[in-house]
């Protein structure tokens, strides 16, 4: 299992390795936009509380999507891992509206990411609502010239 730590290292490594390669190759326009789509349509199907359904069609079906939600205390790696989480944990809402704010992309080749500020509302069954604010970073790949998500890790905002 992967801690918090770990994924931080792990974060930093990505960054700095497509830093890196950005030196190769200049960041396309088409890709961004190409990105940025990808994030609208995860942020459109995360308001859908559904089996899961919404959400498998904005995802990389690869052994190495990672999921870590803001409670969890593990790292969710695979395409197994994540079909199965959203189901489960949508049975705990009747609502939920998340936004991205704050939006940070860079892409560069087959690979983007993106940081930002992710808030809004969620209904729970019991009637509770909660308020979202939380910090995220997601990861996307170009896959058959679809962008599709490969990483989706979040945490609280700090007070």
């Amino acid at each position: 299992m992967y801690t918090g730590n770990n994924m931080s290292v792990i974060g930093i490594l990505v960054i700095g390795l497509t830093a890196m390669c950005g030196h190769a190759m200049a960041q396309s326009s088409s890709d961004v936009e190409g990105a940025k789509a990808a994030s609208r349509a995860f942020y459109s199907a995360l308001s859908v509380i559904d089996n899961g359904a919404a959400l498998d069609k904005v995802v990389a079906h690869t052994s190495y999507v990672t999921l870590v939600g803001p409670r969890d205390k593990t790292v969710r790696v695979g395409y197994d891992a994540w079909r199965t989480y959203w189901p489960q944990a949508n049975k705990l809402y009747v609502a939920r509206k998340i936004s991205l704010s704050d939006q940070h992309i860079y892409a560069n080749g087959n690979l983007a990411y993106e940081m930002g500020h992710e808030s809004g509302i969620v209904k729970l069954k019991n009637g509770k609502e909660r308020k979202a604010d939380l910090i995220v970073t997601n990861v996307y790949e170009k896959i058959d010239g679809h962008w599709l998500m490969i990483s989706h890790h979040t945490h609280p905002k700090p007070k």
